[in-house]
């Protein structure tokens, strides 16, 4: 190898390593504990925590499963604590499958499904302190908002939040497309603020919902990392190279055999 090219080459990966080390230590750690209402149920139906390490996400439902958003890498992989296996979907497999339902859903003849392809709201301030409401005929977020710590923990979370949302969709057919909630991340991201509470209205449709569907849900913002969580990164970091890979198309039917089997 000529010398010029070779420190070409050498210079090149020394510039890349700084601008990923650097890219890390601009990373918060922080943790959000989050539950999930039907209605005006005083039980959640769904429960997690998600810590941000070092640039990674991991997001714990208690006793099942966890969801590893590995950004660098550009993949979710998830992992089934009673099965010990585990399956990798890649953000592109998401964004692709994403486009698709999206050119679906815009070709639809249905209003609600129409707007849940472009969805549009109209943003406005409630009376309450740190209230955002984003409305629209079709549905309504009202949003208790608090402050980011840092532009840095705002896009983090913007992030994960978004590619979750298009992992969800993937993994659970028939739930809703995850662009209204893109635009909610979108709108919370630019004012630089998070959601402590979210309550989601969507009125009766004569078509897809005969009631009217009403979810709430509370977000605990920890800025930092307690030693147990960082214990449980460590133990979920050994998990990842010891649990048996598969298929997605198996790991899902395997999560919605658990879920069947609940009911």
């Amino acid at each position: 190898m000529f010398p010029s090219l070779k420190r070409l080459i050498c210079a090149g990966s020394c510039l890349l390593i700084a601008v990923l080390t650097s890219a890390v230590g601009r990373a918060e750690d922080f943790r959000i504990d989050s539950r999930v209402f039907a209605g005006k149920e005083p039980k959640p139906v769904s429960e997690n925590t998600t810590l941000f390490h070092v640039g990674i996400v991991y997001d714990y439902i208690p006793d099942k499963s966890i969801a590893v958003f590995d950004k660098p890498r550009g993949r979710f992989v998830l992992l089934d604590r009673q099965r010990h296996v585990k399956a990798e979907v890649t953000v592109a497999q998401l964004q692709t499958f994403c486009d698709r339902l999206q050119q679906m859903a815009t070709a639809d003849n249905n209003a609600f499904v129409k707007f849940v392809a472009e969805p549009h709201f109209d943003a406005t301030t409630g009376d309450k302190p740190n209230e955002l409401i984003l409305s629209s005929p079709h549905m309504t977020y009202r949003l208790t908002t608090t402050k980011a710590k840092s532009p840095e923990a705002c896009q983090q979370y913007r992030e994960f939040s978004d590619w979750y949302a298009r992992l969800n969709v993937m993994m659970n057919p028939g739930s809703t497309p995850p662009f209204p909630r893109l635009a909610v991340n979108e709108e919370l991201c630019e004012r630089g603020m998070l959601a402590a509470q979210v309550q989601l209205t969507v009125p009766q449709q004569s078509t897809l919902h005969r009631h009217t569907v009403e979810l709430r849900s509370e977000h605990h913002i920890a800025w930092r990392l307690l030693q147990s969580d960082l214990d449980q990164i460590n133990e979920t970091t050994t998990q990842l190279t010891t649990f048996k890979p598969i298929g997605l198309d198996e790991y899902r039917r395997l999560q919605n055999h658990v879920e069947v089997s609940k009911r």
